[in-house]
């Protein structure tokens, strides 16, 4: 998994990037993941023109998939028990075919 892509939040919660993600790969990406992880909907989906984001859970465990025109998608942690989870997901990710090149965002 490239550790580069996973770091701390100034809430010290960790997440991971794919910045050459677009706003078109996010409901693939999330029904992906959902369906992989057996992740539930934890809130509705709350979509602008530049950013997009929706809470999943696994249990206890609370995670954000959010994607961003500056960032590109984003997955964190929203509990700290979730750091286990969002480790697993970000090296599914790493291997999957968002995994892509980094392309300038």
């Amino acid at each position: 998994m490239p550790d580069d892509r996973l770091w701390r939040d100034t809430n010290g919660r960790l997440t991971f990037d794919l910045p050459h993600v677009t706003a078109a790969d996010y409901p693939s990406i999330c029904k992906a993941l959902a369906v992989a992880f057996a992740l539930m909907p934890g809130t509705r989906l709350i979509a602008g023109l530049d950013q997009m984001f929706r809470d999943y859970r696994l249990g206890e465990q609370i995670l954000g998939l959010e994607w961003d025109i500056r960032r590109g998608f984003l997955l964190v942690a929203r509990t700290p028990n979730a750091d286990p989870l969002v480790r697993e997901i970000a090296d599914w990710l790493s291997r999957s075919q968002w995994a892509g090149t980094d392309k300038p965002v």
